[in-house]
């Protein structure tokens, strides 16, 4: 079951714990369980509620109330005013303005703000992704991100295989790809190449593993392309942008509209070799 699943399901879930051995929530009640980002959420969400029930349980029932439903049992016609000029019982009032109120000061507090697209959200998303999909990065490295949902749903994969160059710019050209790309002047003889169509945080970027060698993954470079503007702080054409990722060293670079970020095993000056 996926994240969105489970919340879909989890936002149903009655938080007094009337629902926990109901077989329709326990698989995603399971998954909550598993992934820590969607215990975080279903945790903050039961609080939510909570406190949503709380309120409404507090607002005080009037004491005339049975007499006046029985005093006003004759039939009487159904005024057709609109919903803003009815009367409401000053309680209930003050009670759903609390409630409103309430809400709104938690949803300011405890739900982030969308990250912003720029160059360095695109380079530690990218990074995390190579690591997390690929094995790029050892399996105790720190991940600054624990999903990889605004890649959308072509997550982990490539979509095309070929030794050649020119058969990968012809599918990415026919595929919505970035097919004009420039390949660096040291990776224009792969052993095997990979690549990829993604969406990230709904911008289209391509992605290309090249094998240089027969260790994996030591021996693979990965290049992701991105339209210059679609960030709006894109590294300038020229001189590379180096940074070091455990045992690993990235590179990027702008050239004319597209921009590029290789990351190959070794320090700055291994890879510097492919560029």
């Amino acid at each position: 079951m996926k994240n969105d699943e489970a919340k879909f399901i989890l936002r149903a879930y009655r938080p007094g714990g009337q629902d926990a051995a109901d077989p329709q929530f326990a698989e995603a009640l399971a998954q909550s369980r598993r992934d820590p980002e969607l215990g975080r959420w279903f945790a903050e969400q039961t609080a939510l509620d909570t406190a949503i029930g709380g309120k409404l349980q507090a607002i005080p029932v009037p004491a005339d109330l049975k007499a006046s439903i029985l005093a006003g049992r004759k039939i009487v016609p159904i005024r057709t005013e609109p919903w803003w000029r009815q009367s409401l019982h000053p309680a209930a009032t003050a009670a759903a303005l609390a409630v409103t109120l309430a809400t709104i000061g938690y949803l300011a507090l405890h739900v982030p703000p969308e990250p912003k697209a720029d160059f360095s959200r695109f380079t530690q998303d990218i990074t995390d992704y190579l690591g997390k999909g690929y094995g790029v990065l050892p399996r105790h490295a720190h991940l600054a991100t624990t999903d990889v949902t605004y890649f959308g749903s072509q997550s982990y994969r490539m979509n095309y295989r070929s030794p050649s160059l020119d058969d990968i710019r012809q599918w990415l050209a026919a595929n919505g790809g970035h097919g004009d790309f420039t390949s660096p002047p040291g990776l224009k003889k792969p052993l095997n190449l990979g690549c990829g169509v993604m969406d990230w945080r709904g911008k289209r970027i391509t992605l290309i593993a090249f094998q240089t060698g027969r260790i994996l993954p030591q021996d693979k470079v990965h290049l992701v392309i991105i339209n210059t503007a679609d960030l709006p702080d894109a590294p300038p054409r020229g001189q590379p942008r180096f940074d070091e990722r455990e045992e690993w060293t990235t590179a990027a670079w702008s050239d004319g509209p597209l921009t590029y970020f290789l990351m190959a095993p070794g320090d700055r000056r291994a890879v510097g070799k492919y560029l």
